[in-house]
């Protein structure tokens, strides 16, 4: 699955997960679904921990171009946002989904200052919402589900 931009993934969440239970793959749907807020939340808060400075200017960089280029990352599935609290597995879907509109949502009101990445380092608002749609598509691959 490719989704593009946060709008792009929004509409999918909303026309696949609203108003339907998922069954548990490797995290809950609702556990998912609130680590990709988490993620969103973070560029706007702040993330609680960073990589070093260089490994952000280079590896990072590095790492996130080749993402944007592509269209599409693979990750870790089961890595949640080193320093973030940890987000309970028993998070029922719905409130998951409700975490990740919000933070959708959220983000695209913003009109401050973004945050670095833990590892991609500082992110144009563009590439950040470009950067989610993608994280969100890949934990999306654990489900079996229609094509967006």
């Amino acid at each position: 699955m490719q989704l593009t931009h946060l709008s792009d993934a929004r509409a999918y969440l909303v026309r696949t997960f609203q108003g339907r239970d998922w069954p548990k793959r490797h995290w809950s749907a609702g556990k998912t679904f609130a680590h990709c807020a988490q993620t969103i939340e973070c560029a706007m808060d702040g993330y609680p921990s960073l990589k070093p400075a260089w490994v952000r200017a280079t590896l990072g960089r590095l790492v996130i171009g080749k993402f944007l280029r592509q269209g599409q990352m693979r990750h870790g599935l089961s890595a949640p946002v080193p320093g973030a609290p940890e987000i309970p597995e028993s998070t029922g879907t719905a409130e998951g989904l409700d975490r990740l509109m919000a933070a959708i949502d959220r983000f695209q009101a913003h009109t401050g200052p973004l945050q670095p990445h833990l590892l991609f380092g500082q992110m144009s608002r563009d590439d950040y919402d470009r950067y989610f749609a993608m994280h969100i598509a890949d934990h999306l691959r654990e489900f079996d589900l229609p094509a967006g």
